[in-house]
């Protein structure tokens, strides 16, 4: 046996092992492992600790997600309840800021014509008796109402009270068909009768001279006259005109200012000043 070349190649392969070792420490370092090597081996049973804790923790989240879970789904439930009190809330100032601004058209309307003396009144229901287009409302003849008194509301007249009771009144809209109401037009200022259509019908104005070019989109006001209604409140606007030379006259079609439907409050026009005319039927 060669002992020399032995020898040598124990020399190799150690200079083998320690050029192994560097290149692979220089691994470890570059990639951040070799502290953790390092801890290994100067304390093998704390890594050991370590690597089972973690392994550990996993597991234990693991099972610990079925009451992760219900507790997630419990606070799902108590943001669902908030969002729909804050709806509700939101719901109910958006109510507010309505009543708000009906008000304040209410508000805005009495201050246009201080001369009227008003009595204010909801509308507590729709009449359902087929015989007569209707609402009723809040006030009577406690309250100074009084049979053929007007009513109208923020956007223009609604019709005149048709019975009252003590607390109470039921108020003929100017589309019923018994309805006849002096009225004028706003820019050719030809007058007219107008009569209501019934239920789900445009009311018209009839008996307008021929003499008058009566425009779509006119505005459609009371004249005032025969002491009914005061002058000038609204009705609304001419959206037909029915003309025809071989006739007399000739008729319009208006839209109510007003949406019957939706109305809330109401004003009563318990009293306002009319033209005296009553000189002229007394005998001379």
């Amino acid at each position: 046996m060669n002992l020399g070349r032995t020898q040598q190649r124990i020399r190799w392969l150690t200079l083998a092992i320690l050029i192994g070792s560097g290149v692979l420490l220089t691994i470890l370092d570059s990639t951040g492992a070799l502290v953790g090597v390092l801890g290994f081996v100067r304390d093998p049973l704390t890594t050991v600790t370590d690597w089972t804790s973690a392994r550990a923790d996993a597991a234990g989240d693991i099972i610990a997600g079925p009451r992760n879970l219900a507790a997630a789904r419990e606070e799902i439930a108590a943001l669902q309840v908030q969002v729909e009190e804050q709806a509700r809330t939101i719901e109910e100032l958006s109510e507010a800021q309505g009543e708000a601004q009906v008000l304040r058209d209410l508000f805005n309307r009495a201050a246009e014509t201080p001369e009227y003396r008003r009595v204010l009144a909801d509308v507590i229901g729709q009449d359902t008796n087929p015989a007569i287009e209707s609402i009723l409302i809040d006030k009577g003849v406690d309250d100074g109402v009084r049979t053929g008194m007007p009513v109208e509301s923020a956007r223009g007249l609604v019709g005149q009270i048709y019975r009252a009771s003590n607390n109470a009144a039921q108020v003929a809209l100017l589309t019923e068909t018994a309805s006849a109401i002096p009225v004028r037009l706003g820019t050719t200022r030809a007058t007219g009768i107008l009569r209501g259509a019934g239920r789900g019908a445009l009311p018209t104005i009839d008996w307008i001279d021929l003499q008058y070019v009566v425009e779509v989109g006119e505005l459609v006001m009371t004249s005032g006259l025969g002491g009914k209604f005061p002058e000038d409140m609204i009705i609304g606007r001419v959206v037909q005109v029915e003309r025809n030379e071989a006739e007399l006259f000739q008729r319009a079609v208006v839209q109510p200012a007003v949406d019957f439907r939706t109305l809330e409050t109401v004003f009563v026009v318990t009293e306002f000043e009319t033209v005296d005319t009553e000189i002229f039927s007394e005998e001379p």
